[in-house]
């Protein structure tokens, strides 16, 4: 039986202390670019994009190649350039053997990073099983328009049968009469929590400690409050309003699900570099997500140029890390300012590693959500030192009557004046600002907005104020394209900002004016 083999992506050592040394490490790295392309540089997501443009969208990724190594042959997949990080195949004892034989390389295991939008995946840990309960007790949901009363279909149902252990049901949708039901364990007394949620239209609604029928069915109506065009939300409430021109002449990446062209969204193009659909498939993949953090970027920042890049494919809910490092790559390449990657995960991507510092040697500030764990430690990317990581808070009440949004306000710390820390929200000393995270209106589609949860509405916040300061900064916007101007952008950021009082492991420097 052949042995199995997984992905692992290759990264050479910084060698700062012995510039122009080549060991024996870098020699076999360089030749498996070498070996990929034959000698030819450039990165594997300039192709990608060189391809799309003269309409060739043939596999981005290059053909497979065979190298012989002391660990064995192992197969070459794609890399993002001569001298950065290679994505190859092998055993895990490969990997082993290859890792002592040259030491002077880093090889690990392919990482998945996933969205950062406060949801079910956060709310649940442990999934029920309804069908091995063997009870006679059932739930009936339905969720109804408040306003109309008519039914809400395809709404996102979750089911907090404990909340201490994260056990309950998710991953269920109401059906076309808006409604969901699901049998229970013989002993529940009460349900901790039921959630509705519809990607668009709608505030999420609904009910906490819901008593359990003794027998039988209990029935549960959630009214669901349609999303008003002039309602105040927290964006609104936290963040001044944009000025005329803000946002002009500054380009943003959107690392996300993809962006559909919705209204306000000035949207230079795209690129796909999952390697495995088109590379002209860069419009949302049907989450969502991409397309409500770009829209963030543009509530605060109007004519700030948006560049898209999707690395999560079709009806996939992870992406792989080295999708993202291509991305970081083109944005480089196509003259973005700032990266937003409202996305992450607890262990590091040493590729995406390399590539957020090259970026920001290279003048530009990659933003990443810190990560919805409930105060846990913070995430990758945003937990690497090149790159500014966003907690998320929000502002009491920004809501409407009847949605469950207030169960994500922070006991601790304590609210300060009518401004909370979001109870999901990751800290530690990575954190560098804050930024409204809570119940945030933005575009889902090309035609409806939805509101979201989590640091990832917070991040593309705090991308989009720092265009709006640098589109005012005419010589920091024309400046030498270097570290020394990344920094600046920075420092102009700290200095733009105000803490809110939750103290800097909460919130960084705090909320940038």
């Amino acid at each position: 039986m052949p042995k199995k083999t997984r992905k692992y992506v290759v990264v050479p050592e910084d060698n700062v202390f012995n510039d122009g040394m080549e060991t024996s490490s870098f020699r076999l790295f360089r030749s498996m670019h070498r070996r990929l392309f034959g000698g030819r540089g450039g990165a594997v997501a300039s192709s990608a994009a060189h391809g799309a443009e003269r309409g060739d969208l043939s596999p981005t990724r290059p053909p497979l190649r065979i190298l012989e190594t002391e660990a064995g042959r192992i197969r070459l997949l794609d890399s993002i350039g001569e001298d950065e990080a290679s994505l190859v195949r092998m055993t895990p004892e490969q990997a082993f053997v290859l890792q002592r034989a040259y030491p002077g390389l880093r090889i690990r295991p392919e990482l998945r990073l996933y969205p950062l939008r406060f949801g079910q995946v956060n709310i649940i840990r442990q999934q029920a099983k309804p069908a091995a309960f063997r009870s006679e007790k059932t739930l009936a949901l339905r969720c109804v328009d408040a306003e109309s009363g008519r039914p809400v279909a395809d709404a996102a149902v979750v089911v907090v049968l404990n909340r201490r252990r994260g056990f309950g049901i998710s991953e269920v949708r109401t059906d076309a009469q808006g409604r969901f039901s699901t049998a229970l364990p013989a002993g529940q007394a009460s349900i901790d929590a039921i959630i509705c949620a519809p990607l668009a239209g709608y505030w999420p609604g609904g009910a906490e400690d819901v008593p359990v029928a003794a027998e039988g069915e209990t029935e549960v109506v959630l009214s669901l409050t349609p999303i008003a065009a002039d309602f105040p939300d927290a964006l609104a409430r936290m963040v001044a309003p944009a000025r005329r021109g803000d946002g002009k002449g500054v380009r943003v990446a959107v690392i996300d699900t993809g962006t559909d062209p919705a209204p306000g969204l000035d949207l230079a193009g795209g690129l796909n570099t999952t390697g495995t659909e088109p590379a002209d498939e860069w419009f949302d993949n049907g989450a969502g997500h991409g397309t409500h953090v770009a829209g963030i970027v543009a509530r605060i920042a109007p004519e700030v140029r948006l560049h898209a890049y999707r690395v999560f494919e079709k009806g996939d809910g992870g992406a792989s890390e080295f999708a993202i490092a291509r991305a970081i790559r083109q944005a480089v390449e196509d003259g973005c300012d700032i990266v937003n990657m409202s996305l992450g995960q607890s262990s590091e991507p040493i590729s995406i590693s390399r590539e957020v510092r090259r970026a920001r040697a290279m003048g530009v500030v990659c933003v990443a959500a810190t990560g919805n764990d409930g105060m846990a430690p913070v995430s990758y990317p945003a937990r690497s030192a090149a790159v500014l990581g966003v907690s998320a808070g929000g502002v009491l009440d920004a809501w409407p009557e009847g949605a469950i949004t207030g169960r994500n306000v922070a006991a601790k710390p304590r609210p300060v004046g009518e401004r909370f820390f979001a109870r999901f929200s990751n800290i530690g000393p990575e954190v560098d600002f804050i930024g409204p995270g809570v119940g945030i209106i933005s575009w889902v589609d090309a035609n409806a907005q939805g509101v979201m949860d989590g640091t990832s509405m917070a991040c593309p916040a705090v991308s989009g104020l720092i265009a709006r300061l640098l589109s005012r900064n005419p010589a920091l916007m024309s400046a030498e394209r270097n570290q020394q101007r990344s920094d600046d952008i920075i420092r102009m950021a700290s200095e733009h900002a105000k803490p809110i009082g939750f103290g800097k492991d909460y919130e960084g420097a705090g909320l940038i004016g």
